[in-house]
This record gives C-alpha cells, structure tokens and sequence, in this order.
C-alpha cells in the first residue's frame, strides 16, 4: 500500500537533546490513506541531525484548544530514533472526532498540534520551546457543467481554474464506460495533494439529484484519479430525457475542494527558560494570554454586533426583496460593500430612501448576506453557497465571495 504525503512542520533543533535535529509530520488521512484511517502523527529524526547514532526519547503528542488546554493526548510514547527515522502513533485522533468537535480542534480552521520531547536518561534543567506554523493552501469552486447534445456525446471536459491565478489546476473528463455507466477521469497537476467532489445533476424542474460525492487523497507519484459511474448509466438519462435532459443537455451542479500543500511554514520564535515541573500542561510563553484576550474581545464585538442585527436597533436603512424587508444601517453595509457606499454618498435615489430594492436576491441569501456584521458564515449547501457567492460578487464585498468560494 503506497503511502501517502504528510504534512511537515519546519525543522528544529533539540538544543538540550544533544542538538539533534527534527520534524513533525500530520498525516490527516492516516499514514497510508486506508479508508476512514484515524490521522496519524510522527516525530521524525533528520538524516543530518547530530548527536549520538541513537538516541531513545520521551514524547508526547497533544492538540490544543485556543487557550492552550489540551483536547487530546497520544499519552507518553518511547521510541529510539536513528537518523532519518520516525516514531509515532498510527491512530491518534479519529475524523469523527475532529468532525463533532470542530469548533474545538479548529478554531478559525487552525488545528494546533503539541509535541513534548525529553532523553530517557539525565536531567533536563532547561525548558525550550518552540512555536512554529504551516499553511495549508486551499480553494473551493462552485461552478456548472453543462453537457451538450448529451444524447451523441461520447465524452466531455472540463477544467477547474485557481481563484489566484485562472490557471488550470485540475482537468475533469466525463465519459461512457464499456457497459454505459459514466465515469469521471480526474487529472491533476503537480500541487494538488486532496480534492473532495460534490456533483449534483439537476432535473427539468431544477431540482438536485445527488449524483457524487467523493474524496480524492493523491499519493506522492499518482497524477490522476479514476471514479467509475456504476451508480449512473448513460441509459438512464436516456430512459428519462424529459426529467434529465432538457434540450438534450445533461446540467451538473459542481462543488469542489483541493487543496495545493503547503504555501508557507515557518519557526515564529523560541522560548527559554527553567523547568517548573507540572507547568507543562499549558503552553507557556506570554503571547498565548495575549492572544486569548484579543480572541475574547474579538468574541464580544461580534456578540455585541449580532444583537444590532438581530435586535434591529437603530436601523437606518431597509433592504427589501420581492418577499420581505430587512432592517439594516448604512455605516455597516458601506464599510462591507463600496457598492453600498456609493448608494448612500452620492447622488442615489438611496442616499434619501428609507429603502433599498434588491429584488434580485431572496431572502435566505440576504439574511446570509448581512453576516457582514459579525465576519461568520453558517455553513451552506450548494444553492445557497452559490447565491451568496453571486451576491457577494455584485456588492463587492470581498470578504464575504472570498469565505464563500474557498477552504473551511
């Protein structure tokens, strides 16, 4: 079974462990992507690392909550590294886990990995640690697949373009299998390491059907992916024009995630001091409680914004669809959306309205829209991601497209 890549923080030294050298390596998916594997997490010596031949070493592995309390401890493992070598746990924290405590282990998406090393033998005197980070580059697209004359169609492509740059990152081609079932051949270039598909057919009366929704872990030499259709046969949609195929058009609904390795890593300082004992279970230095106050007033502000919304107190403009009005202030929406700014500074029929139509939109996605208020967005399925999208593109409000269209 190949293993797939992890992810690595940057090398550091181990001064009071005979300056040896070494890595933590993550792997989300499990060290050799089986199906539902637990994440696996590694301590890993460097082939250049200096020090005795072999060194036996204390560890421990935890993640941590924001204010630097432990979620989940590996327990204290052993293990005698040679250079070029790692020790770990194959099974430290399984996703269901991660999944119903999200807002714990990722807070603002950040998952915070501990790890606590010490020799076997001799006695430490000295307390160093280092705060280092990685980041993960990630992108979700939302987009339509329209296939043509599907009814004569033997095959059709499509390809997913980066949100940065418009380049193409991964090639998808639909075609008819041997036995009429449609497969999708899923081709990538060299920095995509994980995608996740959600597609959707959407009937005559535009309602979805679900038709996939698969997850892609790329090993380190694979460059493309085979999903077979047999959930799906060409004679199908055929059986079925009216409901499928409109104008013989087969229309797809399409949500993909990928993400592209690692975009930055770096050591952000190193902390030295003397030991004291228990003291280890928190992390020490004075940033963590600087940080957890900036959270906390952070925290408050939104709370305090939220009820602005919600209380709708001193409202001063309306934003009225084609089914309801909704309370809002100007000084919010202009700072969000230069649209809004304009409407309300220059010579608009808004500048003097109580009102502002937006008939276009309805109310669910205007509702969602007004997260403006407190920088959050609940979590959405494809239509209404893709409304909000769309209506965060026409108010510019480039924070809001920006947590619509990619990784959470």
């Amino acid at each position: 079974m190949k293993r797939v890549e992890g992810l690595s923080s940057p090398t550091f030294i181990a001064d009071t462990i005979e300056r040896t050298k070494w890595k933590l390596v993550l792997y989300p998916d499990g060290d050799l992507s089986v199906k539902n594997d637990p994440m696996s997490f590694f301590l890993r010596r460097e082939e250049d690392s200096k020090g005795s031949i072999d060194i036996t070493i204390f560890f421990e592995f935890s993640f941590l909550a924001v204010d630097g309390s432990v979620i989940k401890s590996s327990g204290i493992g052993e293990h005698s590294f040679v250079r070029g070598k790692d020790g770990g746990f194959l099974e430290i924290l399984k996703k269901e886990l991660l999944k119903s405590q999200r807002q714990q282990f990722l807070p603002n998406d950040i998952l915070t990995a501990r790890c606590r090393m010490w020799k076997k033998s001799g006695q430490i005197t000295e307390e160093i640690q280092c705060f280092a980070r990685t980041q993960i580059g990630a992108e979700r697209r939302l987009f339509v697949w329209a296939i043509r004359n599907f009814s004569t169609c033997t095959d059709s492509n499509f390809n997913i373009k980066s949100i940065s740059n418009e380049t193409p990152v991964m090639p998808l081609k639909l075609y008819q299998g041997h036995k009429g079932q449609l497969n999708l051949l899923v081709l990538r270039k060299d920095r995509i390491k994980c995608s996740v598909f959600n597609i959707k057919l959407l009937n005559a009366s535009e309602n979805e059907v679900e038709y996939l929704k698969k997850k892609i872990i790329f090993n380190i030499k694979c460059e493309g992916f085979f999903i077979q259709g047999d959930f799906f046969k060409k004679k199908v949609f055929m059986e079925n024009k009216q409901l499928y195929l409109p104008n013989d058009v087969l229309t797809l609904h399409c949500e993909c995630y990928f993400t592209t390795g690692i975009v930055l890593e770096e050591i952000d300082k190193i902390c030295c001091g003397y030991s004291h004992s228990t003291e280890e279970e928190n992390l020490a230095c004075d940033d963590l409680e600087s940080a957890k106050k900036s959270l906390d007033l952070t925290r408050i502000l939104q709370e305090n914004l939220e009820s602005v919304y919600k209380e709708n107190l001193l409202c001063d403009t309306k934003l009225k669809t084609k089914t309801g009005v909704n309370p809002a202030h100007k000084d919010i929406l202009g700072v969000r959306s230069p649209v809004f700014k304009a409407m309300f500074n220059n010579d608009m029929r808004e500048k003097n309205s109580e009102c502002v139509n937006i008939e276009d939109l309805d109310d669910d996605t205007v509702q969602t829209m007004l997260y403006m208020y407190t920088a959050t967005v609940p979590d959405l399925q494809y239509d209404s991601a893709y409304n909000l999208y769309a209506a965060a593109d026409k108010y510019e409000i480039l924070s809001l497209k920006r947590m619509s269209t990619l990784t959470s």
